[in-house]
């Protein structure tokens, strides 16, 4: 590590792969076995909460402390000590007889955290351990020539809030996203699915497949995206078709800009794109995730259903991740926290709307199910259509109303005059600029 990448890494925080400490204290045994058990990362002494370098006296004797605390760790773990001024790293490689434990028992690297494991926790792991982790996985027909976008990092830098000051494969290493084999630098699948040209060749299962249909069947697509960029493209792409998808009310602010209030809160619907993304199983070559708009509903899928360590019981109080090292670079871009707090935040929201609390549905399959009020019940075909129509096109005038739905503009002045006696819609302003609303959003 130079002192480049040390000046990035400080930058960019602590993380899956890094933690800071001022000094050696107790806490160090249990930082190695976390590291040692997850994907391996770096402790660097001599570095506080604040991300700031404050030094520490580097010796011989704090060497020896470092390899007598790796040396009774059981089994014990590889580590390389590395000083840079007064900073010292200390590198601890992923462990080949997992899993490892110290005097206070089995941890695991929990995005920036360190969590300790228990019985059953240790159990699922020894059973998890088995599988390779899609995300660690190299892919066979990946060219850095032909599919790296350098564009694509520079977008993730920004939105991190990270200085480039170092060249494309350094910043990779320092991310855990690029590993040498024999001498040569390779992308794993995390890598792939934030910085490739062409994941829809690559990764096909990574793509986002939103729809909005016609009533509360799968009968009738009205409208049909597949999202196959990169993982943050999607996330923004597949939000803003919803935004596309639902009612909108403005409230005037007296500012410029009037305030748009979504009828399900936009923050809410993001935190359950992203926990879809970020939690998928990617092993599910045959699924896609999902982001399906039906009059009654939003449903937002994902396969691979709950992570193991997690069951209804403890759904939304602890946190495990399928894919840490996925979710630790979107943690990097503020698009998910480290404590698991997604689910309850997403609870929150829609108490705070005065909405109903979201349905959740664990199989071979993890789907949100956020209600929608029906405000056109009870209308028949001619009306609930025309009824849909002003929903998204409030302020028109029965004659452009005419044009839309393509109807006779007597047929649809006399389907306004029912609307209006069922007091479902209004007009307002003048006969020559005004137009129809709904009566209630």
């Amino acid at each position: 590590m130079t002192k480049e990448e040390l000046k990035f890494i400080l930058e960019k925080g602590e993380g899956y792969f890094f933690e800071f400490k001022e000094k050696l204290d107790k806490s160090f045994a249990k930082e190695m076995v976390a590291f040692a058990n997850a994907s391996g990362g770096h402790i660097i002494l001599g570095v506080n909460d604040g991300n700031k370098i404050t030094g520490i006296e580097i010796s011989n004797k704090l060497k020896s402390q470092i390899q007598d605390i790796a040396r009774n760790i059981k089994p014990s773990i590889n580590l390389t000590l590395h000083d840079i001024g007064n900073v010292l790293i200390v590198k601890i490689s992923e462990g080949i007889d997992k899993p490892y434990h110290c005097s206070d028992g089995f941890y695991l690297r929990m995005g920036s955290n360190s969590q300790k494991m228990d019985r059953n926790q240790i159990i699922e792991f020894l059973q998890y351990e088995g599988k390779v982790k899609f995300e660690e996985q190299f892919h066979r027909h990946f060219d850095f020539d032909k599919h790296y976008s350098s564009s694509k990092l520079n977008g993730f830098l920004k939105l991190a809030g990270i200085t480039k000051n170092l060249d494309d494969i350094t910043i990779l290493e320092n991310l855990g996203v690029v590993k040498n084999i024999g001498n040569k630098q390779k992308l794993i699948n995390a890598g792939i699915l934030f910085f490739s040209t062409n994941l829809d060749i690559l990764i096909e299962q990574a793509t986002v497949t939103c729809a909005i249909f016609d009533g509360n069947e799968r009968i009738k697509i009205l409208n049909r995206k597949d999202f196959t960029d990169d993982i943050i493209t999607n996330i923004d792409s597949a939000l803003h078709f919803v935004k596309q998808g639902l009612k909108v009310e403005y409230k005037m602010t007296g500012e410029a800009r009037r305030q748009e209030i979504y009828e399900i809160p936009l923050q809410a619907v993001r935190e359950a794109i992203v926990n879809a993304v970020a939690h998928r199983d990617y092993y599910a070559s045959g699924a896609h995730t999902t982001i399906e708009i039906f009059d009654n509903r939003l449903e937002i899928g994902n396969p691979g259903g709950l992570p193991k360590g997690l069951s209804s019981d403890t759904f939304g109080k602890k946190a495990v991740r399928r894919n840490p090292i996925i979710t630790n670079l979107l943690q990097r871009c503020d698009f998910v926290e480290n404590m698991g707090t997604g689910i309850n935040k997403i609870k929150q929201l829609c108490f705070k709307k005065n909405i109903p609390e979201p349905e959740f549905i664990f199989n071979d399959f993890f789907t949100i199910i956020f209600k929608r009020k029906i405000l056109n019940e009870g209308l028949n075909e001619g009306l609930n259509l025309l009824y849909k129509i002003i929903d998204k096109n409030e302020g028109k005038r029965s004659i452009e109303l005419a044009e839309i739905i393509n109807k006779p503009q007597k047929t649809v002045e006399r389907w306004l005059a029912n609307l209006k006696s069922q007091n479902k819609i209004l007009y307002k302003g003048s006969k020559k600029t005004g137009g129809y609303f709904l009566t209630e959003k």
